[in-house]
C-alpha cells in the first residue's frame, strides 16, 4: 500500500477501504489479508517511526525581526538546560523562519539576501549553530517553517522588511515561478540541501498558504528519510476541540496543533481528546504517526506556565505509553533560556518517562513523589495572580 511519488512516501487514506472491499471477496481462511500486518508494514516504512512512544521539546530562536537578540543568543546557555533531558527527550524542534512569519529567518538564505532584503536573513547562522549543538548531544532535530515564506499570504505585511514583499514577488515572476513555488524551490530547497541528513523532520506551519506537494518534495531533497507534517485547517469535535487525524498524503506524523490559545488555554481538558484518540485507535492514524504539539504556557512563545506538573506529566506519559508522540513548546525568557517553571516540568517528565521505560524493561524503581508539592506551588501562584488583579 505504500508507494513513492517524486521521492515522497504516499499512503493514500482510502487504501483501508479498498483493502476492506477486497477482503470481503476472499475466503477468510485462505490467504485473507492480515490488517495487523498491513499496519505494521506501514509503521515500519514511516520515516517518523523513531518518534513512536517518545517526546520532544520546541523553542523559538530569535530571528532577524527580533532586533539584536539573534546576535546576542548564547547557545551554550540553553544547551546546559537541555542536556539533562536527553535520557528520554528524543528531539528538539527549532525554527528556520520566525514563528508564524515567513519574512524573517534564523539562517542565511542567499536568494533573499541577494534579491529581496538583507534584513530578512542574518549573517550569523544561529539555526546551524544550535542544530550542530543538539546533534552533538544526541538529539534529533525537527525544523519549524512558516509556509507562507516571504510572500506573506497570511497577512500582516507590516511585519516584513519595507519593500521586501514586492521585491520577492517581482523576483519570482522573473524566474517564471509562482510565489509558492519560489518559497519551496528557492528557500526550503536551500535549507534542506545545506543541512541534509542533519534534519530529521519538518513541521510546516499554515501550510494552506504554500504549495504542500512542492514543500514536501524540497524538504525531502536533502534527506529523503525526513518526517514531514503540515498544519492545515482542521476538523473539530462538538466541543470545539480539534480532531487528531491524518490531513495530507504527504505527511508522516500528525501536526497535533491544539485548539488555538485565543479560544482556550493549552491545558484545557478538551485538548485531551487527542490523547484519547491515540489511546483508542493506536499510534498510527491512516498510516500517520499520532503526534501532539502543545505549548506549556499561555502562548506559543510567551506567557505564564499554565499546566500543573501532575497534568503535564500525565498527558505525556499517556501518549508515550500508547505509542504516540508529543512535543512540548516552551518559551524562552529575555536571557534566552527556558523559564524555571517550564524547565522543572520538563525535568519531571524526563524522570517519570525514564522510570516507566525502565520498568517496562524489567528494572523496577520507586515512584517519584513530588507532584503534590508542585501542584501546591502552582495553586499559590494562581492565588497571587488573582490578588494582583
Amino acid at each position: 500500500p505504500i508507494v513513492r511519488r517524486n521521492g515522497i512516501t504516499i499512503v493514500p487514506q482510502y487504501i483501508f477501504l479498498l483493502l476492506l472491499i477486497q477482503n470481503t471477496h476472499k475466503d477468510t481462511h485462505n490467504n485473507a489479508l492480515d490488517f495487523v500486518q498491513i499496519e505494521q508494514k506501514m509503521a515500519e516504512d514511516n520515516p517518523a517511526k523513531w518518534m513512536e512512544g517518545n517526546w520532544g521539546v520546541r523553542f523559538l530562536l530569535p530571528a532577524t525581526g527580533n532586533g539584536k537578540k539573534l546576535d546576542q543568543f548564547n547557545v551554550e546557555n540553553v544547551m546546559q538546560q537541555l542536556r539533562p533531558l536527553k535520557s528520554t527527550c528524543k528531539w528538539v524542534q527549532i525554527n528556520a523562519s520566525q514563528g508564524a512569519n515567513g519574512a524573517y529567518y534564523t539562517t542565511p538564505v542567499s536568494v533573499l539576501s541577494e534579491h529581496v532584503s538583507k534584513e530578512s536573513v542574518p549573517e550569523r547562522d544561529l539555526f546551524g549553530e544550535v542544530l550542530d549543538a543538539l546533534l552533538e548531544e544526541g538529539f534529533k532535530v525537527i525544523v519549524y517553517f512558516a509556509s507562507e515564506g516571504p510572500t506573506k499570504r497570511k497577512g500582516h505585511e507590516e511585519y516584513a522588511p519595507p519593500g521586501s514583499i514586492k521585491k520577492w514577488k517581482d523576483y519570482c515572476t522573473s524566474r517564471n515561478m509562482t510565489y509558492e513555488e519560489g518559497v519551496a524551490k528557492l528557500v526550503v530547497r536551500e535549507i534542506s540541501m545545506r543541512y541534509k541528513e542533519k534534519i530529521s523532520g519538518w513541521w510546516f506551519d499554515h501550510a494552506k498558504y504554500g504549495d504542500i506537494e512542492l514543500l514536501a518534495k524540497e524538504a525531502l531533497r536533502g534527506n529523503a528519510d525526513a518526517a514531514l507534517t503540515f498544519n492545515i485547517e482542521p476538523e473539530h469535535n462538538p466541543d470545539g476541540s480539534r480532531v487528531l487525524k491524518r490531513a495530507r498524503a504527504e505527511e508522516h506524523y500528525t501536526c497535533g496543533h491544539p485548539t488555538p490559545m485565543v479560544q482556550r488555554s493549552p491545558d484545557w481538558d478538551g485538548n485531551e481528546s487527542m490523547i484519547r484518540t491515540i489511546e483508542n485507535h493506536g499510534p498510527y492514524l491512516d498510516g500517520s504517526l499520532a503526534h501532539m504539539f502543545i505549548p506549556m504556557q499561555e502562548k506559543w512563545f510567551a506567557g505564564k506556565a499554565c499546566f500543573k506538573k501532575k497534568k503535564i506529566v500525565d498527558w505525556t506519559l499517556r501518549v508515550v505509553k500508547a505509542g504516540g508522540a508529543i512535543t512540548w513548546a516552551t518559551a524562552l525568557e529575555d536571557k534566552k533560556v527556558i523559564p524555571e517553571k517550564q524547565l522543572r516540568q520538563l525535568e519531571k517528565i524526563n524522570r517519570v518517562v525514564g522510570r516507566w521505560k525502565k520498568r517496562e524493561e524489567g528494572d523496577d524503581e520507586e515512584e517519584d513523589t513530588d507532584d503534590e508539592e508542585e501542584d501546591t506551588d502552582n495553586e499559590e501562584e494562581e492565588a497571587e495572580g488573582k490578588d494582583e488583579l
